[in-house]
């Protein structure tokens, strides 16, 4: 393809509007866009261009303080714009930063999130702090497929329509073998997982309790700890850069009496840490996550609760690390005051939104006079906008 004459995105008739403008970007936003201005000054984030870049962009919102749009045809490409090696590109609702190299993906994390902490947090972050990453292609271990005729595929962008995929340059090679095979059954959706030792497991809404056990549950070694899981709960997609974060957190949390893990999961970090701690809560929203965490840390006190709830009702205060791993939408604001009242000797918070932890910890810091001890990034899921953060918190 000729970027100088065309850089096509497949977006449908009906949200494609009539205003087409020709802009020149500024900057890499944090969420993979590029950020640039309109001549009435107002923000105008465009989808599929990269620094530097002159571009005639599709108006798709016009709001009253800022747009959105997407790049028709690039007429100025950037030295870092390269050729996506998927034939979806732009149509598949995964990876929409193709367009760009790894080497500038990684960079553009480090600018969009430095300058999101600078402007929303009012903080900087320490001038050391690292990305992790791994291989470009090739590393997703868990997926979810949609059934499409004899086949599988992923949904369209921002559609329900589904594309068929016989192949996937992100996932990894056990699972487009098992993809390529289609043996799996006959099912509306599949959530598929590679444990990276040679078990593929699967989960549908509807298996039967025996069908789950054989099917569904699988294990995951990392280090010298093996951690039960199954294909129909949350767990890293990138088992590769995993091991990393593990020992970013066990060299933050170090060793102790007291542990208390919220938004655990199956119990993941109280697992890797569960030799350094002679108490340990964990506490998940997540019901069936109680069984894996039972397994896991069979020692600890797992909670079946929402985190913001078991706050209010415990008191977390005296404990040597605490550890939250929330959703996107960052901590609630209830379980936010009581962990900041408790003031445990250290806070770990891992996120995966930038966003909401750069809100999360300006109110910490206005607040509660917290600061950054220590920040590390994690590149889990290249060729996407999607971004893991680590940070080590102190009361100053």
């Amino acid at each position: 393809m000729n970027f100088r004459r065309s850089h096509k995105r497949n977006f449908s008739k009906e949200s494609a509007p009539a205003e087409t403008v020709t802009l020149r970007m500024e900057r890499m936003a944090q969420g993979g866009d590029a950020l640039t201005h309109l001549q009435d000054g107002r923000v105008c984030f465009v989808s599929g261009a990269l620094t530097g870049e002159l571009a005639e962009v599709v108006l798709s919102q016009n709001k009253k303080d800022f747009a959105k749009g997407f790049a028709k045809r690039i007429l100025e490409p950037s030295e870092f714009r390269t050729e996506p090696q998927c034939p979806f590109y732009g149509k598949c609702g995964g990876c929409s930063m193709e367009h760009a190299t790894f080497e500038f993906q990684l960079e553009a994390y480090r600018k969009s999130i430095e300058e999101l902490f600078r402007r929303f947090a009012k903080t900087e972050l320490p001038a050391s702090w690292k990305i992790h990453s791994g291989k470009p292609y090739g590393y997703r271990n868990r997926a979810r497929l949609v059934r499409i005729g004899k086949g599988w595929g992923f949904r369209e962008t921002q559609s329900h329509n589904v594309i068929p995929v016989a192949q996937c340059k992100v996932l990894t090679p056990a699972l487009n073998k098992a993809l390529a095979a289609n043996t799996f059954p006959n099912v509306p959706e599949l959530s598929v997982f590679d444990n990276g030792s040679g078990k593929i497991s699967y989960y549908y809404k509807g298996m039967s309790p025996a069908e789950f056990e054989k099917c569904a549950m699988n294990s995951v070694q990392i280090g010298d700890a093996k951690i039960s899981m199954d294909s129909a709960c949350f767990f890293q997609s990138n088992l590769e850069v995993l091991p990393e974060l593990v020992e970013t957190v066990k060299k933050a949390a170090g060793t102790g009496e007291y542990l208390i893990d919220l938004f655990s999961g199956v119990g993941f970090f109280a697992t890797v840490l569960k030799k350094n701690f002679k108490k340990i809560v964990t506490v998940e929203r997540e019901g069936k996550a109680l069984f894996h965490a039972n397994k896991n840390v069979p020692e600890a006190h797992n909670v079946s609760s929402p985190a913001e709830d078991w706050l209010a009702q415990n008191d977390a205060s005296g404990a040597d690390v605490l550890i939250v791993d929330p959703p996107r939408t960052g901590l609630p604001s209830s379980a936010l005051e009581a962990i900041a009242k408790a003031n445990p000797k250290k806070w770990i918070y891992i996120s995966c939104d930038p966003s909401t932890l750069a809100r999360d910890f300006r109110l910490l810091s206005e607040n509660f006079g917290y600061k950054i001890l220590n920040a590390e990034g994690f590149a889990f899921y290249p060729q996407t906008p999607h971004f893991e953060m680590f940070l080590e918190l102190k009361r100053v």
